[in-house]
């Protein structure tokens, strides 16, 4: 396990550098979107596009410091890590409100970025006896297994969490965080997906904005493509279905059916993410897409634009990237309350953020106490989403707050989006994952851009993914 850990850590930090090769392009996250977003897999996402700047840029850039908030000189000092302010927002800010008696103890410790978070956390659970030694870490849902199928975390059960505790959750986050039966981490929001959609230019290409009719018309990806092509077709080309091919990749990746490898370290590319690639490929032959790359500036400011009509996204998705790039505040400024969601082809996530204790935790007690505030008691979720609009992991708490009115959104004109996530949410099947989900993938993304690009052909493509792959982790071997 140790070994692997470090090839883990290895990639991590050769990432920068070494996705180069795949053919990636060095991209920018618009200001406001970077700003605005206070979730996690905007981070993250904003890490593949940093995963593929050129070496220069890899050696130019500074190791942010860390920003610590609390008493670093307590005796009892309790280390949370993060990569950004999530945590400290919609975690430690509730706990700390229901708890004052345990406030001073927390230190909490933003690293200054997704692309520095798993290098410095890495030397120090190394390290335990390191006075800055983590006793809780945050963990993405695209490395997650890194951490829950290591020593370096314990089980909730050791923290005095029980499976009652856990009877709100949506199933996805609880098997998102179990490995052989033991449950190693906890989430306080759901992140399933939806496709959202203008609806003006709905009413002016398909003779309808209202969700349950629109539906119809994205029911499954054929028909959306035919929808697709007929939006392009009535508008004259004016109006494209996507801003990119690349902003349907995550509803195929929640997809999957099998982990990137299997039990005996074999590297394989499954029908489904195959299937992406085509897909990817006909939206760009029949010019349904703006040409952007996710997460550039020209992406974004597509959210504003009526040449576009439709992004993929999910919960955080909806308030901290649509709604931070819509060019308003209130509904008649830019695209604010022009937009509505439907659920598109098939139910789909899109990341999230677990908490885990670690292995040397110094308070396990003050550890399940954090956990069960911010994932289990229904009040504290409910505050959670009424402070920030997330998404929470609780059902009873949904509920509770779809009938308070607090889903109503002025942003995608009045429809409740915390109802309508609540059955796509119960949907959603977890795929097979593995410690380096984040890092294949991005690199298998790089090829599909590739390919789609005309670069290469699709068997050229695949066959560098998997070389690629095998010389980033030595432990795998592919055909």
């Amino acid at each position: 396990m140790k070994k692997k850990m470090l090839a883990l850590a290895l990639a991590a930090s050769m990432a920068t550098v070494s996705l180069t090769g795949c053919g990636g392009s060095s991209t920018t996250t618009t200001e406001a979107t970077t700003n605005e977003a206070t979730d996690t897999e905007k981070e993250t996402e904003t890490s593949e596009t940093a995963d593929t700047a050129t070496a220069t840029d890899a050696a130019d850039e500074e190791v942010p410091e860390n920003e610590v908030i609390g008493n670093t000189n307590a005796e009892d000092a309790f280390y949370v890590y993060c990569w950004n302010a999530d945590v400290m927002n919609n975690v430690i800010t509730y706990f700390n409100e229901t708890y004052p008696e345990d406030a001073d103890r927390i230190v909490y410790v933003n690293t200054g970025g997704t692309d520095f978070y798993q290098t410095k956390i890495d030397a120090l659970l190394d390290d335990p006896t390191n006075p800055q030694y983590p006793d809780m870490i945050a963990m993405e849902m695209d490395y997650i297994m890194k951490y829950t199928d290591s020593d370096y975390t314990l089980p909730v059960s050791e923290l005095g969490i029980t499976e009652a505790d856990m009877k709100n959750m949506y199933q996805y986050t609880i098997d998102a965080a179990t490995v052989n039966g033991q449950v190693k981490g906890l989430s306080w929001q759901a992140c399933p997906g939806a496709m959202m959609y203008r609806r003006s230019l709905a009413e002016k290409y398909l003779g309808t904005s209202e969700p349950d009719k629109v539906q119809e018309f994205f029911k499954d990806w054929d028909t959306m493509l035919a929808t697709g092509k007929k939006i392009v077709a009535d508008s004259n080309g004016a109006t494209k279905l996507f801003s990119g091919v690349d902003d349907v990749k995550r509803v195929y990746q929640a997809a999957r059916e099998t982990a990137w490898y299997d039990s005996n370290s074999k590297l394989t590319v499954e029908d489904t993410m195959l299937d992406y690639m085509d897909y990817a490929k006909a939206l760009q032959d029949a010019g349904l897409t703006n040409g952007t790359t996710q997460w550039t500036d020209e992406w974004a400011a597509n959210v504003q634009n009526d040449n576009t009509f439709a992004y993929m996204g999910c919960t955080w998705f909806l308030h901290w990237t649509l709604k931070a790039n819509c060019g308003g505040t209130k509904a008649g400024e830019g695209t604010y309350g022009d937009w509505a969601m439907c659920a598109g082809p098939q139910p789909y996530y899109w990341g999230g953020t677990w908490l885990g204790a670690t292995k040397d935790c110094s308070d396990k007690n003050l550890a399940g106490k954090i956990m069960k505030a911010a994932t289990c008691d229904t009040e504290v979720m409910k505050n959670i989403c009424k402070g920030s609009l997330d998404y929470v992991n609780n059902k009873e708490a949904i509920a509770s707050l779809s009938e308070e009115g607090v889903g109503k959104f002025d942003f995608l004109g009045g429809q409740d989006f915390l109802s309508y996530f609540s059955p796509l949410a119960e949907e959603i099947e977890l795929p097979a994952m593995c410690g380096e989900d984040f890092y294949i993938t991005t690199a298998f993304g790089d090829q599909v851009t590739s390919y789609v690009n005309g670069d290469k052909d699709k068997e050229t493509a695949v066959k560098d993914f998997k070389s690629y792959v095998v010389d980033l982790y030595p432990y795998l071997s592919a055909e």
